[in-house]
């Protein structure tokens, strides 16, 4: 059927774009670990010593950045056995927080897949409209992420923050820390996921629309519809 005929809108368009810009954002965001960022400061000066490079500790979700040694500067993972992770290690909020904002990712993902089935015109499923069964998806995904990013700072107060950012850590008081840049791209990738779900509405009303439907009537292979 896809080979045959396809209905591509504008505002459908639109709707991909936003959803896979959504997901690449979240996804860069989860394996950032540019969460946190401690305030101490690494110089490391390169072996011919003509140039020094500065380094801050941080950590993410599931990894960290910190000094191993007096000059050198590592970035890896802490989550050794995924979820299973001892609790001390891998605290259970940020376990949480990469679940939901892994699953919220996957599912975005998964709506953009079946973007393409729309295409092909294929509009309804067990009668209800794709474009309100994505929407759903959607809003679900956005939701999941929104929760996961806010559970984050739940365990500011275990001692790998602690040892981070100082002792007065806290739940949604990081002490001495500064955000990184990859709690910005979270929260932006939160942001486009809800955006999805109104883009979706106006895709849905652009599909259905009288001048879409026109070409549908008149047996337009590949009809485009602005």
């Amino acid at each position: 059927m896809c080979a045959c005929r396809m209905l591509i809108t504008s505002h459908g368009f639109v709707w991909f774009a936003v959803t896979l810009v959504a997901s690449l954002t979240l996804l860069c965001a989860i394996v950032q670990p540019k969460w946190l960022i401690g305030p101490e400061v690494i110089r490391i000066t390169n072996e011919e010593g003509n140039f020094t490079v500065i380094r801050h500790p941080s950590v993410g979700i599931y990894n960290r950045c910190k000094r191993m040694s007096h000059s050198e500067y590592n970035c890896g993972n802490f989550d050794l056995y995924g979820l299973q992770t001892d609790s001390s290690v891998f605290p259970v909020p940020w376990k949480f927080t990469m679940f939901l904002m892994c699953v919220g990712t996957m599912l975005l993902g998964f709506t953009m897949l079946c973007m393409f089935v729309i295409c092909c015109r294929v509009d309804s499923f067990f009668g209800l409209s794709m474009h309100k069964f994505l929407c759903i998806f959607q809003a679900i995904a956005a939701m999941m992420v929104l929760c996961g990013f806010l559970v984050y700072p739940l365990a500011w107060d275990v001692p790998r923050v602690k040892k981070l950012c100082g002792p007065d850590a806290e739940p949604y008081s990081p002490a001495d820390c500064t955000f990184g840049e990859s709690i910005y791209v979270g929260a932006a990738g939160v942001l486009l996921a809800f955006l999805c779900t109104v883009v979706c509405l106006k895709a849905e009303a652009a599909y259905y629309s009288a001048k879409a439907q026109r070409r549908v009537i008149d047996g337009d292979v590949l009809a485009c519809v602005m």
